[in-house]
């Protein structure tokens, strides 16, 4: 449980990083805030971000389980995020990630 706990940390990380990096923000007055949530993904479990155009999915991957995301349409980077690292592909030529880094 304690993985999973760390992996829930680790996709909201990369959320917020992916719509940081990917999307144009724009700040809502405090009014039109919306509330945050906190969601628990299993394997197998799908969700999408309209605000990034993200799709991502929890899948097992050597035996420990990943958060893969990309975009369904024209993607031009797949990220996928590991307990103890996350890695940036480039989507036209998979061979080796482009970026890595911890979470």
């Amino acid at each position: 449980m304690k993985a999973l706990g760390h992996l829930i940390l680790t996709a909201s990380v990369a959320a917020a990083a992916i719509g940081f990096s990917i999307g144009k923000i724009t700040m809502a007055p405090l009014a039109e805030a919306s509330a945050t949530h906190r969601y628990t993904l299993r394997v197998g479990d799908r969700m999408r971000i309209p605000a990034v155009g993200q799709l991502c999915a929890v899948y097992i991957e050597g035996g420990a389980p990943e958060l893969f995301c990309a975009r369904p349409r024209h993607a031009r980077h797949h990220v996928t995020i590991f307990r103890d690292s996350i890695q940036v592909w480039n989507a036209s030529s998979p061979g080796a990630p482009v970026w890595s880094g911890k979470p």
